[in-house]
């Protein structure tokens, strides 16, 4: 029997790092996002226009295969559906990374 892998919150919260790190290079230097688990993504506090949110989760989807060594897919009808609450934050993207490979995980 194979053993799932357990990905943790820091590991995921270091890609998410290194995720704003290729973002910001994409950014005029004003629109930087900051390395903070409390900084504002969407909504009406975030910091991102619609094409840097898709840049965002792009840049998420494919630096998670790579670094987790597991696929996630941020653009299914219920993450999408929750746009507000998901990608309000840095942290709360982190939370919601989490609980998808955990159910991915637990089946």
């Amino acid at each position: 029997m194979r053993r799932r892998r357990v990905t943790t919150q820091a590991q995921i919260e270091r890609v998410l790092f290194e995720v704003v790190d290729e973002l910001n290079r994409m950014l005029p230097e004003s629109e930087h996002l900051p390395k903070d688990l409390r900084a504002p993504l969407a909504g009406d506090s975030g910091q991102l226009d619609s094409s840097g949110l898709i840049n965002l989760i792009a840049l998420t989807e494919d630096a998670a295969g790579r670094q987790l060594g597991r696929p996630i897919l941020l653009t299914d009808d219920r993450t999408l559906s929750q746009i507000p609450v998901v990608f309000r934050t840095l942290g709360t993207l982190a939370d919601h990374i989490h609980l998808l490979l955990a159910e991915e995980r637990d089946g």
